[in-house]
């Protein structure tokens, strides 16, 4: 077990019919609210109770299964490579700490989920059907629910599109993203929301002003294409205290109260 798994594997009040109904209505019953990410930890608690290996063969089934999704969302979009790009996204040094750490089955579910959606939608965008977008919607809100960051794929879908064809169509191609838009923000103020209110991220330590964000953002970008690039000195978490120290210098509210944030 690493850091926190042990909040995320499934605790004894939550084990029984009523605490998987708390996963989904009770806020706060669970570390963060995805509700989606804590049933599947239900079912495997259920499976083979507290048994650690059980646990990492489900990250390396997922990370698998994706692995093999970005094969065929690289044959659909006529990607040369696509089969060296399965080879890479699996094998990787930055998922290691998705696949060996319990508690980031939110990652490799989420991406699951992530891309049926994506490749979903490429379908409906050719065939324009109805049940390759509900499909692909129903995806999309599973991944939501597994893991916030996926709110990103209308916005990826969006530019593959605009890669597709030279240009952006309002009416074939953002007003169908535009339910799933509305969704990503949506889902993206209601986590800032719960953090803030059941986990605790406020306070001197979360103060920032709007020009430190972009610069942070800004910085993170390239700190983690880098990475991609050159996967050196890895770690399990970068916090915010290593991006702010590099774009801000030393003195900045976050180094300072969370100093053993290194990379």
């Amino acid at each position: 077990m690493v850091w926190d798994d042990d909040a995320h594997i499934t605790e004894a009040q939550l084990r029984s019919l009523a605490g998987l109904g708390r996963i989904w209505w009770d806020l706060g019953a669970t570390q963060q609210y995805y509700p989606v990410l804590h049933s599947a930890f239900w079912i495997e608690h259920r499976l083979w109770g507290d048994a650690m290996v059980g646990y990492h063969l489900t990250n390396v089934f997922l990370h698998g299964l994706a692995a093999g999704l970005v094969v065929v969302v690289m044959r659909r979009l006529v990607l040369p490579g696509a089969w060296l790009g399965g080879f890479l996204f699996a094998l990787h040094p930055v998922a290691v700490e998705s696949v060996a750490w319990i508690s980031e089955q939110k990652n490799t579910l989420s991406a699951v989920f992530y891309l049926c959606a994506g490749l979903a939608y490429l379908r409906f965008d050719r065939t324009r059907r109805p049940a390759p977008y509900w499909f692909a919607l129903a995806c999309y809100g599973l991944a939501l629910l597994t893991k916030t960051v996926t709110a990103t794929l209308p916005a990826a879908l969006l530019v593959i599109l605009w890669w597709q064809r030279g240009r952006l169509s309002w009416r074939r191609d953002v007003c169908p993203l535009l339910p799933w838009l509305a969704l990503a923000v949506t889902a993206g103020a209601f986590t800032a929301w719960v953090e803030w209110t059941f986990i605790g991220a406020h306070g001197a330590a979360f103060t920032l002003s709007l020009g430190q964000r972009i610069l942070i953002a800004g910085r993170a970008f390239w700190f983690y294409l880098g990475k991609l690039l050159w996967p050196a000195n890895l770690s399990f978490i970068y916090p915010a205290g290593t991006l702010i120290r590099r774009s801000l210098g030393s003195g900045c509210t976050l180094w300072e109260h969370w100093p053993w944030l290194v990379c």
